[in-house]
């Protein structure tokens, strides 16, 4: 990008100019030349047209969009102007372009309908516009300006010539300002939402705790959004942030500002240090983005979790209004998801709690004690769950992954059918075949194991393998129809186990069958049901004596 300031020479304009208006041209140029801020050259630019010209009124329009669409920047007299007015026709562009860019009405300037509507005429007619300049960049019109006066008035060389230059080199300054002002928005603004980006967040605050504005700050983290994105793919993921950008716009007030603080984190800005209106519009933003996410088609549950702080009532500068609102985040986290936290004095004191510390370090009973529940309810989920989790394991050791990766599949394997806690035990114990009303609702406990998990302390991790593991080869599997490479490793590793020992295992409408006859279901749905790959290898674990039932 191209920017000129004063020490930086401006372009020869195309026209001579007697030294009769040489003062109204230096002094606009030497006014225009300093600033980059297009409303200011706007008015440095009408104040010499008025100079020059002497005028009864002006009216400077700007092209919106490279068209014939035209909206009023600056007017100045009794010119009056409604917007549909200064939407000129295609062949009035045409005529500028052909006369230099002016045209003077009357007598020698033709009124028909090849350059004007009827509507337009009347306007300029009413308003007793006399002369139509386009302000160009080059060979596009950047605007036009509209000058009322006298019908009769004739316009001198001088006053054309300077008239010529001014107009030209303002073309030429408005332009440069807009690229500076494209390049300044496009550096503080968040490319995917339009919110303003994390770097414009730092300085806002600064600006408004640095002159002593009451101001509240508000974060809205989305919860498990990395995991969301590793299930969904990164357009759905782009798709939420979209909506929650959305969302957040449509409530906060104008004078209000909103920012993509992190990847999931998003920031608000409201005036005044009201920590209870604060807390109200960040509940009524956080119910619009569920509502609307309640509409998708995805069975992920969106929560977020919030902390405000304010200044200078919570908040004493800039550095700990920020701190105090990261750490109201924090402990509400510790809370679980999905709350709301406004920043208090002695919040931290929190974390020494033993008690809490401890239910975080209680992970592997956390997993058999839920899975135990269920064991009341039916006896064979709990048993098989046990069984899927050792059948994985072993599938995950022969496969060479990692002792992090290997407990990952055992807490998978355990967790996998949590969810069935919530079906109705008509169905669970069913000794015939499901209807296929029955059989929908069966299939909800994916759904429901993965809510249930997601509120366990440090448990989030299992979520990929446990959605996944009713997902087949082929794509014709639930509850997101995933194909391939596309279904989780993991939840590939506990398709195999589940299905081994749901055919091994005796259940309330079957009899276990035989291993061998197993092994050949695991053949024939290679491919199709199973992983090629993954399935061979279960297989000779199971021929090598590994994996018995």
């Amino acid at each position: 990008m191209l920017l000129y300031s004063q020490e930086k020479s401006l372009p020869e304009a195309p026209y001579p100019m007697s030294e009769q208006k040489d003062m109204i041209l230096e002094n606009f140029l030497s006014s225009a030349i300093r600033t980059l801020n297009i409303d200011e050259i706007y008015n440095i630019l009408m104040d010499s047209l008025i100079l020059l010209l002497h005028p009864q009124g002006l009216l400077l329009t700007q092209n919106l969009n490279t068209g014939r669409s035209f909206c009023t920047v600056r007017r100045w007299g009794d010119v009056f102007f409604e917007k549909d007015y200064s939407v000129p026709s295609d062949a009035f562009l045409k005529e500028i372009m052909h006369q230099k860019g002016f045209l003077v009405t009357g007598p020698d300037f033709p009124m028909d309908d090849s350059l004007l509507t009827p509507r337009q005429s009347r306007w300029l007619a009413q308003q007793n516009i006399h002369a139509v300049k386009a302000v160009r960049y080059q060979q596009a019109v950047i605007g036009l300006l509209y000058i009322a006066d006298a019908q009769d008035r004739i316009y001198t060389e001088d006053e054309l010539t300077c008239l010529d230059r001014i107009c030209y080199y303002a073309a030429y300054l408005l332009r440069n300002a807009n690229l500076y002002h494209n390049a300044y928005h496009a550096s503080i603004t968040d490319s995917l939402t339009s919110l303003y980006n994390r770097k414009h967040a730092f300085e806002c605050i600064n600006v408004a705790c640095s002159s002593d504005t009451p101001v509240s700050l508000i974060l809205l983290d989305i919860d498990d959004f990395k995991l969301y994105n590793e299930l969904y793919g990164a357009a759905e993921g782009d798709s939420m942030i979209t909506l929650c950008a959305q969302a957040i716009l449509s409530k906060i007030d104008a004078a209000d500002l909103a920012f993509r603080y992190g990847a999931d984190v998003f920031m608000i800005l409201k005036q005044g240090d009201d920590a209870t209106a604060a807390a109200a519009l960040a509940n009524e933003i956080i119910h619009d983005i569920i509502d609307l996410r309640n509409d998708t088609d995805t069975v992920w549950d969106t929560s977020i979790t919030c902390g405000i702080s304010t200044f200078p009532s919570i908040s004493p500068d800039e550095k700990t209004l920020l701190h105090n609102a990261e750490q109201a985040i924090y402990y509400g986290k510790l809370g679980g998801k999905g709350h709301l936290t406004v920043y208090r004095t002695g919040l931290e004191t929190r974390s020494t709690n033993p008690n809490l510390r401890a239910a975080y370090e209680r992970v592997a009973p956390t997993i058999y004690a839920l899975t135990a529940a269920i064991d009341a309810k039916d006896s064979y989920t709990f048993i098989h769950s046990m069984n899927v989790s050792k059948y994985a394991v072993i599938l995950a050791q022969a496969l060479g992954m990692d002792e992090n990766d290997i407990e990952l599949v055992r807490d998978a394997g355990m967790l996998h059918d949590i969810g069935k806690i919530s079906i109705p035990e008509r169905i669970l114990q069913k000794t015939s075949n499901l209807t296929p009303e029955e059989y929908e609702i069966m299939k909800t406990h994916v759904e429901n194991s993965t809510k249930m998990i997601r509120y366990l302390p440090h448990m989030d991790y299992v979520i990929p393998a446990v959605l996944g593991h009713h997902e087949r080869y082929d794509g014709k599997g639930y509850p997101r129809g995933l194909a391939g490479k596309d279904i989780p490793y993991m939840a590939r590793i506990l398709t195999i186990a589940d299905c081994f020992d749901a055919m091994t295992a005796r259940r309330p409408y079957k009899k276990p069958l035989s291993v061998s006859y197993a092994v050949s279901e695991l053949k024939k749905n290679s491919g199709t049901q199973f992983d090629p790959e993954l399935v061979n290898v279960f297989i000779g674990l199971i021929n090598e004596g590994k994996i018995t039932v």
